[in-house]
Order: structure tokens, then sequence, then C-alpha cells
């Protein structure tokens, strides 16, 4: 059984995923179960311009719960939170407990939302996964919003809630995520973009219940999964079968409780 920890699907920017084709993509490369979130809660372009039409939070989880209830047996949904333009609200607690057979956690993308993980306005959200026992994942990356340093630092101040550092640090060597997950047993990384040498690296230095299989499908079209296969054998051949089960099954099932 392979479960991927980080697909998605939606409409936004020069993007138009759509969930059957993500479906057929499981189907075609052998995926098991996908955790996905909605890529229309990006609140802010490539360039930091603001998008236009944009839905509240609600709205654009309204529609991975549609997509969800569609597909149970392979999906499950993150709550694609918006910081900068929207405000918590006890709505959000109350859709989520009354839709916790669909959804497993938070999805937080501080590029698209223009705004650092330490600032104050994540706060609400980060009480609320601890309130629910569900994790958080987090986009990182090597710009300015992104640095893997304030998950880090947030994780550090949270111990109660389990944080992703979604990409390990897109655009980085994944050193510096590779060492602050190796420090903190809440903080965990995903494969996405990650070099299979990297990915390894991250396992042996991590432990192999800290890393998870993690693709954005399908994100680069509907053959997204291609660039991971030579990933899959490498580590296949690399680890032990535990460890391997680990990073492609059990610790998604453990984290998202699945």
């Amino acid at each position: 059984m392979v479960i991927d920890s980080h697909v998605h699907f939606g409409k936004a920017m020069e993007w138009d995923l759509k969930g059957i084709d993500l479906i057929n993509a499981f189907k075609k490369y052998s995926i098991d179960f996908g955790i996905v979130s909605n890529i229309e809660g990006a609140e802010f372009g490539h360039e930091f311009d603001k998008i236009e039409n944009d839905e509240d939070q609600l709205k654009v989880n309204k529609k991975t719960l549609d997509l969800v209830k569609e597909n149970p047996e392979k999906l499950k949904g993150l709550f694609w939170i918006k910081p900068n333009t929207n405000k918590y609200s006890d709505e959000i607690k109350d859709f989520l407990i009354e839709n916790k057979k669909f959804f497993c956690g938070l999805k937080a993308h501080p590029y698209h939302s223009k705004m650092e993980f330490t600032t104050e306005n994540y706060r609400p959200y980060i009480k609320l996964a601890e309130e629910l026992d569900i994790p958080f994942a987090v986009h990182t990356a090597e710009d300015e919003n992104s640095k893997v340093k304030y998950l880090y630092e947030t994780a550090k101040e949270n111990p109660k809630v389990n944080f992703i550092a979604v990409h390990m640090g897109l655009g980085t060597d994944n050193q510096e995520a590779i060492e602050y997950i190796s420090k903190l047993d809440n903080l965990y990384g995903d494969t996405t973009w990650v070099s299979k040498e990297n990915v390894l690296e991250a396992v042996k230095k991590c432990g192999s219940k800290k890393i998870m299989f993690g693709t954005d499908a399908i994100i680069d079209g509907t053959n997204t999964y291609e660039k991971y296969l030579t990933m899959f054998e490498y580590l296949h051949e690399n680890l032990s079968e535990e460890d391997f089960e680990n990073v492609f099954r059990y610790n998604a099932r453990r984290l998202f409780d699945l």
C-alpha cells in the first residue's frame, strides 16, 4: 500500500487540477490513498499579486469536502487556511468537527499567503490543531516567508502539535530542514521535490518514522508520479523493508489517523 501525503486539486494561477485526473493518476501509478488540499486556498500569486475573485477559506474547503466525499476510499482532506486575507472563526472548528471523517489536518502555504509562519495570524489555527489533535502541513522553501527555521521555531513552541515541513526547504539542499527535523519529535518532513539521495539522508539522520512520501500530484500534470519512480526504486533498494514501509505507508497512517 502506498499513501501520498501531499496531493492537490483546484484551479488557481496557471493550474487547473481536476479531481478525476488525480484519481486516474492514482490508478495508473498504483497509489492507494492520498491526502488532498485545494490550491484555491492560495491568497497571492507567484509575484505576490493578490488573486482576484478568491473565495473565503470555508468555500475553498467545502470543495475539498465534496471531492473527498466522492472518493472516500481514496482521499482525505487538509483544510487549506488563508491567514492573510481571512480571519479565523469558530465556523472553521465547527466545520472540521462536523466533517472529521473527511478531514485529517490543516494546510498552510506561507509563500502564497505572503506571511511567515511565526506571524500571529497563524496562532488560532495552531491552537485549533492542538485542540482537535490534528497535524499541520506547512510549505517550506528558500523564500523569505517560507523558511524552514520559522516552522522549526513554531514547532518548538508548540510541542503538542505535529508539523510537517513540506518539501523540506524547496530550492535548498535540504540540509537545514533535515537538521531541524532530527531535533524535534513533533516535526516531520515529506519527499516532495526532494532528491532521492537527500530523502535517504533524511531517513538515515531523522529516522524512518519522521519522513513521509509526498509528491505534489498532480501539479506537474497527470504524469507527476513518473519522476518519483526512481526514488521509489532507490529507497526500496537502500532501506530495510520496515523503514521503506514507514516512509510510504505507516507514517501517514499514524500521523493522519487513517
